[in-house]
């Protein structure tokens, strides 16, 4: 037993002195011993120190002010509360939401999870950037070269502050660190929790559009008051009340844009106003502002009038409450100016639909449908179905000074159709649908007239531009008169565009139509080996137009008109082309690099124009060359009178590829650069614009020839058409059968009237020698 004991206790000794000894080994490996510093390794240290202190110094700068997450966690619980209103009331209420409301609240459960998504993106970031400098200060904190034993206390002290203001920056990074994951976290729940109910909400939009092609309601005519829990009074009071919270709300998270469109409104007010003023203190401004309506009327009105009818655009996807305020801002400034230009049976029209639209407005953001509700749509769909009848009827008597649309039958059609369908919907009980297309219906006749009214506006807001500023270079790029119909044409078709986005949008299928737009631009699809989306040819396409519009922009402003009509030559033209083809170069880096093209299909591309070249483009590469070398080494300008082959005229434009000659006829002659350069071409004003002219006369035999070179000379000397220097030369041409031929031969200073000075000297040698006593000698008749 005692054996046992004892080898026991020899047992316990021998572990704990291997314990001991083990310890001591990893004390050793832990705490190194300090090596003596060599002198000639103190200004490594040295140099050491100061790139440590720096790293330190920068973390801690980034501490204190770089990881701001302040915004953030205010900005938190505002959202917290948000989405768990959003939540409480779709548990609660969620199967009687219809799908305006359900729009609404998707569209700001979107800007809540944007600006989730932003918060996420931005702290992932400071992670990002605080585990680089935690490794950073690791390195410092663990870095062997700074245990070293050195006799200069100042360095020693230096050591030890380094290693220790470290270690507290690493304490510092880590308590940050731990904030910025707590606070990572709990977004990532409410991101998650946002999206599950968006989500949720989609699901019940798509399933109440299917349903609603079903009976909901019972018939118009069947329906009973029990059947419906709120009154319409309460219903309507409950849609005012949210949806003036759902626009503070949205509003809330779109300060900038806000902010941009009405600077915009202050700039076009300003300039607007400033044209009237302009032509107010012209002495014709009554026959100007004669062809003036609508901002006649007011500028400050039409101004907000076209404002709060572009604003919509500017918001991605605003919420049917916010659409229709700007609505009602917009019908009151059209019930402002519209009014005058109506006949008293087109007022009393014009007021009535004013009043359909609110009541439709009204309906279409009510939460519930309500007993009153029903027979209010079929009252508002009947009258408004007689109106589009009426105006059918009498469309060529509504207006006083306005010219009737075009469009009007076809729009009054397409509401009178979308009106039926209503009624329809309503007495079958499909409460949604006779909303839907009821609201539609009003909408697109008072966004028809709306956008009538706009581009008329438009178009006046140019002319007042051109007649503002009648000799400015840009209201001669914009002249009313010429460019009205283009104008015109533009603004009708992006006016279509707009009814049809907003004809999608009332009818709910807004989310449809951008999803399949953007499946259909943004969908990957394949040439081959070559990889394209319709967004990047669109993109594409777009620069490159755009390049070209700035390019006419440059061609129009050199003013090339003006130098060619005033027989004056310009070197502008020279520098024109060389900027107009910088831009299109550019023009085209840009559409390459906006569309991402990689550029090794770029060098394939170009290997392929270099076959095209080589095969069948000769022609047109070497008049783009001349071209460029035309504005290199300038030999001809704008405004130079030139001869080439058969070909005479002043030179009128030099473009990339071909150039203008005005012709004497009238004619623009286009000549490829290719043949300035390689024809012999004649420059008649490369030096100056004088010009030697001549003609010969024929005298009879028995004339004193002296004589009639003084009287002939005589006479030019006193045309002050014709220049002294050169002088006129008289010289006598030939002896000929029946005269002897005198040759005249003189300058002028501009060979634009090179031919009236010609004749008024043959004039007036005729003249002088007809007083003389001598006669031209003609051959006989016979």
């Amino acid at each position: 037993m005692k054996n046992k004991v004892l080898s026991f206790l020899i047992v316990i000794v021998l572990f704990s002195v291997q314990q001991v000894v083990a310890q001591h080994k990893t004390n050793t490996k832990e705490k190194p011993e300090t090596k003596e510093l060599e002198e000639s390794q103190v200004p490594v240290l040295v140099n050491k120190i100061e790139t440590y202190n720096f790293i330190i110094d920068r973390n801690k700068f980034l501490l204190q002010r770089g990881y701001d997450v302040s915004k953030i966690e205010n900005a938190l619980p505002d959202i917290e509360k948000k989405i768990k209103g959003f939540k409480t009331r779709f548990e609660k209420n969620g199967q009687q939401m219809n799908l305006r409301s359900l729009n609404s609240a998707v569209i700001l459960l979107s800007e809540v999870s944007d600006n989730l998504t932003d918060y996420k993106k931005i702290l992932s970031e400071y992670t990002a950037e605080l585990e680089k400098s935690e490794k950073d200060l690791k390195k410092i904190i663990n870095d062997i070269g700074l245990k070293v034993a050195v006799e200069d206390s100042t360095l020693r002290t230096q050591l030890s502050d380094v290693i220790n203001e470290g270690k507290n920056a690493n304490i510092l990074e880590r308590r940050t660190q731990t904030k910025i994951n707590l606070l990572s976290s709990r977004i990532s729940v409410n991101l998650l929790q946002t999206k599950n109910l968006s989500s949720d909400m989609l699901y019940l939009s798509i399933s109440k559009k299917i349903n609603m092609w079903s009976q909901e309601e019972s018939p118009l005519f069947k329906a009973k008051p029990s059947e419906y829990e709120s009154s319409l009074f309460e219903v309507v009071t409950k849609a005012l009340s949210r949806s003036g919270k759902i626009i503070v709300i949205y509003l809330g998270a779109k300060i900038h844009i806000i902010v941009l469109s009405l600077l915009i409104l202050i700039v076009v007010t300003g300039w607007m106003i400033s044209n009237m003023r302009r032509i107010k203190k012209m002495e014709d401004s009554e026959s100007i502002l004669a062809q003036v309506k609508f901002l006649k009327r007011s500028v400050i009105v039409g101004s907000l009038m076209g404002f709060f009818t572009y604003i919509p655009f500017l918001f991605a996807n605003p919420t049917m409450s916010l659409l229709h305020t700007f609505e009602l801002l917009r019908l009151a400034a059209l019930c402002f100016l519209l009014p005058p230009f109506l006949t008293r049976e087109a007022r009393i029209m014009w007021f009535t639909l004013t009043g359909l639209w609110v009541f439709y407005a009204l309906d279409d953001i009510l939460l519930d449908s309500a007993f009153g509700e029903r027979w209010c749509l079929f009252i508002a769909a009947i009258i408004l179905l007689v109106l589009c009848v009426k105006i059918i009827r009498n469309r060529t008597k509504l207006f006083i000074g306005l010219d009737a649309s075009p469009a009007t039958k076809a729009l009054v059609i397409f509401t009178i159709f979308q009106i039926v369908l209503s009624i329809i919907f309503n007495l079958t009980g499909r409460v949604s649908l006779a909303k839907i297309f009821g609201v539609s219906a009003v909408q697109c006749l008072m966004l028809g007239i709306t956008l009538k009214v706009f581009c008329t506006m438009v178009l006046e807001s140019i002319y007042l531009q051109t007649e503002a500023y009648q000799s400015s270079r840009f209201s001669d790029f914009i002249n009313f008169k010429e460019l009205q119909h283009r104008f015109q044409t533009y603004l009708w078709v992006i006016a279509s565009v707009v009814f049809f986005i907003s004809f999608v949008r009332n009818l709910t299928l807004y989310d449809l139509l951008t999803s399949s737009a953007s499946q259909f631009f943004y969908e990957t699809r394949s040439i081959g080996s070559y990889k394209f989306t319709f967004a990047s040819i669109a993109i594409f396409i777009c620069i490159i137009w755009l390049s070209s519009i700035i390019s006419s922009f440059i061609s129009f402003f050199f003013g090339h008109e003006k130098a060619v009509s005033g027989g004056k030559r310009s070197s502008l033209n020279s520098m024109m082309l060389l900027i107009r083809l910088a831009i299109w170069t550019v023009g085209f880096l840009i559409a390459v690099a906006a569309a991402g093209i990689p550029i090794d299909r770029l060098s394939i591309m170009l290997g392929a124009l270099g076959v095209g070249i080589g095969f069948g483009l000769q022609n047109i590469v070497n008049n783009l060359v001349s071209g460029v070398i035309l504005a290199f080494e300038r030999p001809i300008q704008i405004g130079d009178q030139i001869e080439i082959g058969t070909k005479a005229g002043v030179v009128k434009e030099i473009g990339v590829r071909s150039s203008k000659i005005h012709s004497a006829e009238g004619s623009d002659i286009i000549v490829p650069n290719g043949d300035l350069l390689s024809q012999h071409l004649i420059n008649w004003t490369m030096q100056d614009r004088s010009k030697r002219v001549e003609f010969i006369i024929g005298v009879p035999y028995s004339t004193n020839l002296e004589e009639a070179r003084k009287l002939i000379s005589d006479k030019l000397a006193l045309n002050e058409r014709v220049l002294p220097i050169p002088k006129p030369v008289i010289i006598l041409q030939d002896f000929g059968e029946y005269a002897i031929g005198i040759r005249v031969l003189l300058w002028v200073a501009d060979l634009a009237v090179a031919g009236e000075v010609r004749t008024e000297a043959m004039i007036d040698v005729k003249a002088v020698l007809s007083e003389a006593g001598i006669q031209l000698q003609v051959r006989p008749l016979s």
